[in-house]
C-alpha cells in the first residue's frame, strides 16, 4: 500500500529541521557557499529530498528569514502582553504608562531572542546576505516581498508602541522613525557586542543587560534628531 500523504504538521516539522540546519550553514559560511548538497550532507539525507519542500536555496533562504522575523515578532508581542497582565495584577510593584511597559517588555524580548539564538540573529541582522532589493526582477520577487513584509512587522510593532508613548511636543513621522532607530541601534549593539564576545576582556556584562535595555527605552522619551 502507498504511504499516506504527510500531514501539514508533519511537513512543518521537516521544514523546521531543514531550516535549523540551513541557519547553521549560512551562519558558518555565508550564502554563496551554502548549497542544497551541503545541507543534505548535514541532515544526512539526499539533496533531492530537500527539493520536495523547497524549490531551491533561495526559496529556502527566504522562508528561513520569514520564520525568524515572525518568531521574533511573536515573542515581542507575548512579552508585551505578559507585562501588561502583571502590571494589571499588581505584580510589578510599580506604575507606568501601558505603552512604556509594553516597549520595555518588547525591547527585553528582542535582546533575549538575539542572545538565545546568536546564529539566527546574525543571519537576520548582521551578515552580508541577499536582502529584499536583491530579488527585484527575479522569479522570487513576490516571495521576497512577503519576506520583507514579515521583517517590517517587527519594526512596525515597536514603532506603534513608541507612537503611543506620552511624550510632550509635536510628533511627526521623522521623529517617530528617529526614536525607533535610536532604540533599535542600541538594542542591536547590546546583542552584537555580547555575541561577539569581545567584551569578555573587560568582564561579563550580561548581568547589566536588563538595566541597559531599560535605559535604552527611557532614552526614547527624551530623544530628538
Amino acid at each position: 500500500m502507498p504511504r499516506p500523504a504527510a500531514t501539514e504538521a508533519e511537513i512543518k516539522v521537516v521544514k523546521d529541521q531543514i531550516i535549523e540546519e540551513a541557519i547553521g550553514l549560512i551562519h558558518e559560511g555565508g550564502f554563496q557557499k551554502f548549497s542544497m548538497r551541503n545541507l543534505g550532507a548535514r541532515l544526512g539525507i539526499a539533496a533531492k529530498t530537500i527539493y520536495n519542500y523547497f524549490t531551491d536555496k533561495d526559496e529556502l533562504y527566504l522562508a528561513l528569514l520569514s520564520r525568524g522575523f515572525l518568531q521574533l515578532e511573536s515573542q515581542m508581542r507575548e512579552a508585551a502582553t505578559e507585562a501588561l497582565q502583571k502590571e494589571k495584577a499588581g505584580e510589578t510593584g510599580q506604575s507606568s504608562s501601558a505603552p512604556l511597559r509594553e516597549l520595555q517588555a518588547m525591547a527585553g524580548a528582542y535582546v533575549r531572542f538575539g542572545l538565545e539564538n546568536p546564529g539566527y540573529y546574525n543571519v537576520l541582522f548582521n551578515l552580508d546576505l541577499p536582502r529584499f532589493a536583491d530579488y527585484h526582477g527575479t522569479k522570487h520577487e513576490s516571495l521576497a516581498e512577503k519576506q520583507n513584509d514579515d521583517a517590517l512587522r517587527v519594526a512596525h510593532l515597536a514603532e506603534d508602541c513608541i507612537s503611543r508613548l506620552n511624550i510632550s511636543g509635536p510628533v511627526n513621522a521623522i521623529l517617530q522613525q528617529y526614536r525607533l532607530m535610536r532604540l533599535w541601534s542600541t538594542l542591536h549593539g547590546i546583542v552584537s557586542l555580547y555575541n561577539s564576545r569581545v567584551t569578555m576582556e573587560v568582564g561579563d556584562f550580561r548581568p547589566m543587560i536588563p538595566g541597559l535595555v531599560d535605559d535604552a527605552v527611557k532614552q526614547v522619551l527624551n530623544s530628538d534628531p
